[in-house]
């Protein structure tokens, strides 16, 4: 759906010609950088960090190390089934700022350019980090990576991440489900035995 309101708008850019139909395009891209991207970029969580941290030290001996990824990646986490839509929305709507920034530019509109290009790289930013911990997780560059590099850290992270939200909602059977699913990896396992204790902190 954005794909196509995007490319409506663009179209109408270009083909109408009104004096303010040039920026048709970018309203689209400004308002998810302004309503969309904050909310992805802050890292705000929903339940407060101290209480991650108890929570998950019950269960984990890497708790601190946890709760920081996960917060920092909380829109990615809790909205999992909808996060890769967002990265795509973003890639694409962060390239059509780049565009009709370099466009307005050209035009010598230079005040909108530059707020273009702006929200262009709120976009870029918000790509690499609404579907993180799950495109980490899934990426054979990070997981192949030698232990103890940051990439192969990360994958470590990612991968314990999505376990571990789940245990900040035991009772959501679709996050449950999606920590069930990581924990089968046989990587994953090793992870688990070395981090993650079988039956409460003792």
């Amino acid at each position: 759906m954005i794909f196509i309101i995007n490319a409506i708008a663009i179209v109408v850019s270009f083909s109408l010609n009104q004096m303010h139909a040039i920026y048709w395009g970018a309203v689209l891209p400004v308002l998810y950088a302004l309503v969309v991207a904050p909310h992805a970029l802050i890292g705000r969580s929903d339940i407060p960090r101290a209480t991650i941290t108890k929570i998950l030290a019950d269960k984990w001996n890497n708790a601190e190390d946890l709760t920081a990824y996960i917060v920092k990646y909380w829109m990615a986490l809790a909205y999992s089934t909808s996060s890769w839509k967002k990265q795509r929305n973003s890639v694409i709507l962060y390239l059509t700022s780049f565009f009709l920034g370099a466009l307005y530019f050209l035009k010598e509109l230079f005040v909108a350019g530059m707020f273009l290009f702006v929200a262009g790289y709120v976009l870029y930013q918000m790509s690499l980090r609404v579907d993180r911990p799950r495109s980490v997780y899934a990426d054979s560059d990070f997981r192949v990576s030698d232990n103890g590099c940051p990439a192969r850290r990360e994958w470590e992270l990612a991968a314990m991440s999505i376990v571990a939200f789940s245990d900040l909602y035991p009772e959501d059977q679709a996050l449950k489900d999606s920590a069930n699913q990581v924990s089968e990896d046989g990587d994953v396992k090793l992870l688990l035995a070395r981090h993650r204790y079988d039956n409460g902190k003792e």
